[in-house]
């Protein structure tokens, strides 16, 4: 199973606040809904076959795994067979992205001693996938929302145009409305780009669902193979810590440990103290806050009221949720929220 594969869902248990955490609509359940959309995006796709996919921006916290997600819309596609080509947007110079997107013909530039297709020819009948879309140049962004408009691209130094036949997935982790009102990026290029938005869900929307431990295992298959070192099982120990883990820095951070602790060899299953350095860094990270808090004249009761709301807001105001979040019973959750607010 890969890291996206969502294996096939089962009735949700009790939680532990009895039936009324069940009826909630828990955060545990956000990857499952998302995962749902891309099926059904990629059903209607495919009952479109012979139209023009539309754009897909994937919206989300840095490490979330929108470069993931994307290749999972792809994987349920009708393009499926096709290429799958991304392109990392921020790691090309601006001065060669153009031709990389676009192509180029022989001599157009220094250096270009033989024709090349671009990016867009390239994933002809598979998905294209600008990352961090944010970062393209304001000159290139007129020439992305032509070739968006059209279905065509130009290569430098062609005086012909190429029609282009691929779905287009773009991603940014950033707010593209405050870049747009900014200046910095194109409001026509935003709403052609977003003609279907998706949030990608952070991760600590997973933990507490049935794609979490596949998740995990997928991680360690692939890291084993890029490390070149054996795989090894997750004990029960070592799941429950990895689940209780907030993870800041979403599947980067949960793929970082893994590796982290593969590669040191090691007989056996991976157990929960191998995993200490997890609890140390968000130990850290606290007295790192709570310095800026005091540095910035925050008192005790407004940090708290805002822990609370932000728990709520980053929960959807589910209650029951956030309180888990804080790792609270939602009696002392509620009760705080009634303190605060006297």
């Amino acid at each position: 199973m890969t890291a996206d594969e969502t294996p096939p869902r089962t009735e949700r248990e009790t939680g532990p606040e009895g039936d009324e955490a069940a009826d909630e609509p828990a955060l545990a359940g956000a990857w499952l809904v998302f995962d749902e959309t891309l099926q059904r995006i990629a059903d209607s796709a495919a009952r479109g076959a012979s139209a023009a996919p539309p754009t897909v921006l994937l919206t989300g916290e840095s490490g979330a795994g929108k470069s993931r997600a994307a290749r999972r819309l792809h994987d349920l596609s009708p393009r499926a067979d096709g290429p799958f080509v991304p392109v990392h947007l921020a790691g090309l110079a601006e001065t060669l992205l153009e031709a990389e997107l676009f192509g180029h013909e022989e001599g157009a530039f220094t250096g270009a001693v033989h024709a090349r297709d671009g990016r867009f020819v390239r994933a002809s009948g598979g998905t294209l996938v600008l990352e961090a879309i944010e970062t393209l140049a304001l000159p290139l962004q007129v020439k992305l929302l032509r070739v968006l408009q059209e279905r065509v691209v130009e290569p430098l130094g062609a005086a012909r145009s190429v029609p282009v036949d691929c779905a287009v997935v773009a991603t940014t982790a950033v707010d593209l409305r405050q870049e747009v009102a900014a200046g910095r990026f194109r409001e026509d290029l935003f709403f052609r780009l977003a003609v279907v938005p998706l949030e990608v869900p952070p991760l600590r929307a997973r933990t507490g669902d049935e794609t979490f431990g596949p998740l995990c295992d997928a991680l360690v298959e692939a890291v084993a193979v890029r490390a070149s070192v054996p795989p090894r099982d997750i004990s029960a120990d070592a799941r429950a810590l990895l689940v209780a883990h907030p993870w800041p820095g979403n599947v980067r951070e949960l793929e970082n440990a893994l590796e982290r602790v593969l590669v040191v060899p090691r007989e056996g299953p991976i157990e929960a103290e191998e995993l200490g350095f997890l609890a140390e860094s968000i130990r850290g990270r606290s007295h790192e806050i709570a310095l800026e808090a005091l540095a910035a004249g925050v008192s005790l009761e407004a940090l708290e009221r805002a822990l609370l709301e932000a728990a709520l807001a980053q929960t959807r105001g589910n209650a029951s949720a956030a309180a888990r979040v804080l790792e609270l019973s939602r009696r002392a959750f509620d009760y705080r929220r009634k303190k605060l607010s006297e």
